[in-house]
């Protein structure tokens, strides 16, 4: 789904004003000629928040991936180890849009080392690598919302 800048925007000020932990539901809804609507459900069953938008129809689309990541099983034998998100926030393969990432796949990476950023709360929080071993796959995009168990690197673990 191609969502509008200012549409992602618009949806990360409102969720900011209800408070991450009050978000039960979020629905985007787009309709033709750039307007549409964001509904927001809090957690405590209230009223949900609607904003209804209006964006420039020549607004630059971006891909807002889904929260789910396709299970990383298919891929994996068990021999694989799967690093999660111990967080709820947005994933940054990198400290900032101009450096290189962190680990690419092929990458080898030691126990401790920075693998990636989630952004919590304005709060950049580092992912450290748990195991010895070689990526094998980067399981979500760069700057993805990822929910808090999300599979996000698959590596091959060496003793």
């Amino acid at each position: 789904m191609k969502i509008p800048k200012q549409v992602i925007a618009s949806a990360k000020e409102l969720i900011d004003l209800i408070g991450v932990d009050d978000v039960q539901e979020v629905e985007i809804e787009r309709k033709l000629f750039g307007r549409g609507r964001i509904r927001i459900v809090r957690a405590s069953q209230q009223a949900p928040i609607v904003q209804t938008l209006s964006a420039p129809p020549a607004s630059a689309p971006v891909d807002v991936p889904e929260t789910q990541v396709e299970d990383a099983t298919s891929e994996d034998d068990g021999h694989y180890h799967t690093l999660r998100s111990p967080m709820v926030g947005m994933f940054y393969q990198s400290p900032n849009p101009e450096a290189p990432p962190y680990a690419t796949e092929g990458d080898e990476v030691a126990r401790g080392q920075t693998l990636c950023i989630i952004e919590a709360m304005k709060i950049m929080n580092e992912i450290e690598c748990d195991v010895n071993g070689r990526v094998v796959r980067v399981l979500v995009e760069n700057a993805a919302p990822v929910e808090y168990n999300t599979p996000l690197f698959l590596i091959d673990p060496q003793e």
